[in-house]
């Protein structure tokens, strides 16, 4: 297959080629309409732009990205860990809010910064090959990718999941309530697959009907947890709820329910957020080091940008957090 050139998107949008070359790299004087609809017909033509090329070489903006979709929560944190190290190596940071991977896409074609951080779990696979074979300097903090250009800052969720489960496998729980993440997501799908898999290898494989959707958020595991509170099922020993906010949601439906938390039921989260260790009873929780991951992935990022390394896979161990969740079984 010929590979597409810049004077082929030229001709297809009916301009120069300094003014794609212009477009692609964000420098000259373009109506922002013009520049748009040239990144738009190169991304339809599938137009890698050669970086290494001496024209878009030296264009360099002293800035680096963030591409996600939110900065609530303990996203917040991990903004000020980045902005913070990227400062520290003579960077500016913008931060992007996108919805979708190809809005992304144009941005980097645009050149609009010399790197990006990328966490966003809806980034499709073809997507994925076309920011590879762009050879641009990228850190995905949501997956397990790496190439000479792009590096992976990830929490060991896996082991944060079989570090709960054999948490509350000493205290001698052994019916237990998983209340799921966003399965798309690297750190939900991990985080239960270690917790089943520690499970199994007890002989106390996790029951299909004690599995119930928190999706990460306080109302929906509260909603959950009430209609399997329902169901004429015996109660749990325990719940391992992937995230912080998805186990206080359970706790006020149990309680809601009559139940005390440890006393009939022991719960462990994830993620070790600021409210975890204010709740009643304070939250026994794997702490996830989200500032060490922050400050990792941009210092990974300016040595990817600057040439000094290639690619590799980061994983930043969670620390489980006792508090006052969790009791052992009165056998």
């Amino acid at each position: 297959m010929k590979r597409i050139t810049i004077r082929d998107v030229a001709k297809e949008a009916g301009v120069s080629i300094t003014t794609v070359s212009h477009a692609l790299s964000g420098q000259g004087v373009l109506k922002q309409e013009t520049r748009d609809r040239v990144i738009a017909i190169a991304r339809k033509m599938q137009y890698i732009p050669d970086w290494s090329g001496q024209n878009l070489k030296s264009v360099e903006t002293g800035m680096l990205g963030f591409f996600t979709y939110s900065i609530a929560g303990l996203y917040g944190v991990l903004v000020d860990a980045m902005y913070q190290e990227c400062h520290a190596y003579g960077y500016e940071m913008e931060i992007f809010i996108i919805e979708s991977g190809e809005c992304m896409i144009q941005m980097l074609m645009g050149k609009r910064v010399d790197g990006a951080v990328i966490l966003h779990s809806e980034l499709k696979e073809e997507q994925e090959k076309f920011l590879h074979e762009m050879e641009f300097p990228l850190v995905y903090l949501d997956r397990e990718l790496k190439d000479q250009y792009a590096s992976s800052v990830l929490f060991d969720s896996y082991e944060s999941g079989r570090m709960a489960a054999e948490y509350l496998y000493s205290l001698g729980h052994r019916r237990i309530l998983t209340v799921r993440g966003v399965d798309w997501t690297y750190d939900g799908e991990q985080r239960l697959k270690g917790f089943e898999d520690y499970m199994c290898e007890k002989g106390c494989p996790v029951e299909k009907d004690y599995v119930v959707n928190g999706l990460f958020n306080q109302e929906v595991a509260y909603r959950e947890t009430k209609l399997f509170l329902q169901k004429s099922l015996p109660l749990p020993d325990a719940v391992f709820a992937a995230n912080d906010d998805s186990a206080i949601g359970c706790i006020n439906a149990l309680r809601e329910a009559g139940y005390s938390v440890p006393d009939d039921v022991s719960i462990v989260g994830c993620d070790d957020i600021e409210l975890s260790k204010w709740f009643v009873p304070a939250l026994t929780t794997i702490h996830t080091h989200i500032n060490r991951q922050g400050s990792l992935a941009m210092k990974e990022l300016v040595q990817l940008v600057k040439g000094e390394k290639s690619g590799e896979i980061h994983r930043i161990a969670g620390e489980l957090i006792e508090r006052g969740s969790c009791k052992a079984k009165v056998l």
